[in-house]
């Protein structure tokens, strides 16, 4: 049976009116719209006043059609409503079976990376490492991903609040370090923990970056030292930076904004 019996004709001009006011930069008259979406001037009329009324659309001073701030709201409201974890679980699920690491995310939260979800493979070795634990974001990947992408002065009011304790002897405890550190982070894609919050384990995180390119969360790879030498960080890294985009993708996230 066709799909056809069950469509709503003017519903779908009114569709078609609104893809095409999307798809042009500049406000469109009714005649023009008229001949876009070969749809008569009556009908164009009584849909455009109609959005129009609703606030979908809005109406220029010399007569012609944009798009309303409705959609805006509408939208962020869509994204607001993503669930995190739900969006990013698959790709941490492959990023384990790509790497065989476990695999964090994590939100910042009162100057902390605090984890919201973890995927881990069954084997001898596991972390101790739990939904929910707090890390500082000096000392680790997760937190460094987030510190390096936050506003400056965000940054000084948690270092002030948190200071930047010692964790381990490669721990970073030096303002002006940590800054130079976060820079380096955002001009390789990736931040790498090398044994700074707890000795004999590497991090490599990567920022979650919504639709205003903020930072949401960051997720990482954790790993034994030794089975992440130095030599294979930067492959690694770029699985986990892959994994960071699939999500922020599907955030919101345009490489243009």
């Amino acid at each position: 049976m066709s799909s056809n019996k069950y469509n709503v004709p003017a519903l779908e001009k009114a569709i078609a009116i609104i893809e095409t006011l999307s798809e042009h930069d500049s406000p469109l008259g009714v005649s023009e719209l008229c001949k876009l979406v070969d749809i008569p001037k009556t009908s164009v009329f009584f849909i455009l006043n109609t959005l129009d009324k609703h606030q979908y659309l809005s109406k220029t001073e010399d007569g012609k059609y944009k798009l309303g701030n409705k959609f805006i709201n509408i939208g962020l409201g869509i994204l607001n409503k993503i669930e995190i974890r739900e969006v990013a679980k698959p790709y941490m699920e492959k990023l384990l079976l790509e790497t065989g690491f476990t695999v964090h995310l994590a939100v910042l939260d009162n100057g902390e990376a605090m984890y919201v979800e973890k995927v881990e493979k069954r084997g001898f070795v596991k972390f101790s490492t739990y939904i929910g634990q707090r890390l500082p974001l000096h000392a680790s990947g997760v937190g460094k991903a987030l510190a390096a992408h936050i506003p400056a002065e965000e940054l000084d009011a948690i270092i002030q609040l948190k200071g930047l304790p010692e964790k381990t002897e490669n721990t970073i405890t030096n303002p002006h370090e940590l800054k130079a550190e976060l820079a380096k982070i955002r001009s390789l894609g990736y931040a790498v923990e090398d044994e700074e919050g707890e000795s004999g384990i590497r991090c490599i995180g990567v920022p979650i970056l919504d639709h205003e390119n903020m930072p949401v969360a960051s997720v990482s790879v954790t790993a034994l030292r030794a089975d992440l030498p130095i030599h294979d960080i930067p492959i690694v890294g770029e699985k986990v930076k892959q994994t960071a985009l699939n999500i922020s993708t599907r955030l919101g996230y345009s490489k243009g904004n």
